[in-house]
């Protein structure tokens, strides 16, 4: 028997007071991250070594006791525990050239979101978060596993997602199917989507992003128009997020419809290891600019 892990994502469905919850909550994460990096940068340029974990969570929990930052006590203690764990992975990330340096994160730049690790069940359509309770969510399926963590995040749009990972047990199969199995073979491109065994004709690449362009362009000059910091301007902002979300649920939604068919059809698939982005860059570029550039106040537009 294998473990293997599978995820869950469904939309939350929160009051105005438990969405004020989870805005502090997303908050207290940010706060605990920037502090944990300035200690860990003002202890390496003292003493010329990085702070422990078991030292910053003994002073984390400190500072629960001063007045000042008394208000730490109302958010759930794993999740601002799982933050310093974060930060610890991003340096480790980082020493092993997998990440650049951490930066502190700003409320225009970084996304509302927190994870807990443990604690954080689902029921009857509900989802019970630590420090706030049951809130209602828009479940599509039955979660079926251990939950080994959840993660909450707000979109651009303002809406709040859960997240969750749970590991289930799978035996192990043969990779090589029965003679009468049906398998078919995906090769991805850039001209077509997909070209799959036994399909006469391709499937097309069906180009949202080109499709929504000359709505989003219109939109993107109503927020150039605009005066900075007014409600005119944050309005036209939300109007830009809302297409880009528009684009990526169609393409969420074409990909769903696509993958579930050939999954009804077919015994076996067989995709190969490829990598499109170094597909899509010329030879001898190192980088390449996206397909659809979101700019960077899309993430606080609703803010």
């Amino acid at each position: 028997m294998a473990i293997h892990r599978k995820v869950y994502r469904f939309r939350m469905r929160p009051t105005r007071s438990e969405q004020q919850s989870l805005n502090n909550m997303a908050g207290a994460r940010r706060w605990v991250w920037n502090w944990a990096l300035g200690r860990w940068k003002d202890t390496y340029e003292t003493t010329g070594k990085s702070i422990s974990l078991k030292q910053l969570s003994a002073e984390l929990t400190a500072l629960k006791q001063q007045p000042e930052t008394a208000w730490l006590n109302e958010v759930d203690s794993q999740a601002l525990q799982q933050v310093l764990k974060d930060l610890r992975q991003a340096f480790t990330n980082f020493f092993e050239k997998q990440a650049r340096y951490p930066r502190f994160k700003g409320r225009k730049r970084d996304p509302l979101r927190f994870r807990i690790p443990q604690r954080v069940t689902v029921k009857d359509g509900k989802v019970y978060v630590p420090k706030i309770g049951w809130v209602r969510i828009r479940q599509s399926q039955p979660v079926e596993g251990t939950t080994k963590s959840a993660t909450f995040r707000r979109d651009a749009c303002g809406h709040w997602f859960v997240t969750l990972v749970v590991e289930f047990e799978m035996p192990d199969v043969a990779l090589r199917p029965p003679d009468n199995a049906k398998v078919a073979g995906i090769d991805l491109g850039l001209k077509v989507f997909a070209t799959i065994t036994g399909r006469k004709e391709p499937v097309e690449n069906p180009r949202f992003f080109r499709a929504g362009q000359r709505r989003l362009k219109r939109a993107q000059r109503a927020v150039s128009r605009r005066k900075n910091d007014s409600r005119r301007k944050a309005k036209a902002k939300r109007r830009v997020t809302r297409i880009h979300r528009r684009i990526a649920n169609l393409r969420g939604d074409f990909l769903h419809k696509l993958t579930t068919k050939l999954v009804n059809q077919h015994d076996g698939l067989c995709i190969e290891d490829l990598s499109l982005k170094g597909l899509a860059r010329p030879f001898g570029c190192p980088s390449w600019p996206r397909v659809s550039p979101m700019p960077r106040w899309v993430n606080s537009a609703v803010n």
